[in-house]
């Protein structure tokens, strides 16, 4: 009887970058739209007023931020998603190592702590 586990055929899910002045305005134009979003707006423009914005690449899907330090980022491999629930005014974030591998680091914060986060988990990760 053969033990071996099968073998999963790997593809990468990729995403195109988005560069960080388009983000920032992505964000103001949904908070122009009655979304509350300032915090994702606040953390993208410290991003953009560090020297993070020269070292960092990400994408957007609604609530959500992908960070990572690839130019060519895939969805689930070295990447830090960040999504605020407008609702609990909550903020989650989750740390993607590797595909099919579970989340490494997850926590949830207060809105007004997303920077606070954000820094810790750049300090943890080394990015």
């Amino acid at each position: 009887m053969d033990s071996q586990k099968p073998t999963i055929k790997y593809k990468p899910q990729t995403a195109r970058v988005v560069p960080w002045q388009q983000i920032e305005v992505y964000y103001q134009d949904l908070i122009s739209h009655d979304l509350q979003l300032q915090s994702m707006l606040s953390l993208v423009q410290f991003i953009r007023n560090s020297n993070l914005e020269k070292k960092l690449f990400a994408y957007t899907s609604m609530h959500k931020l992908v960070v990572t330090i690839y130019e060519v980022p895939e969805w689930n491999r070295e990447v830090l998603h960040i999504e605020l629930n407008p609702e609990t005014k909550k903020v989650h974030f989750a740390y993607h190592p590797k595909p099919y591998e579970p989340i490494e680091v997850e926590r949830i914060c207060n809105e007004e702590d997303i920077i606070t986060k954000f820094n810790q988990y750049m300090h943890w990760l080394k990015w």
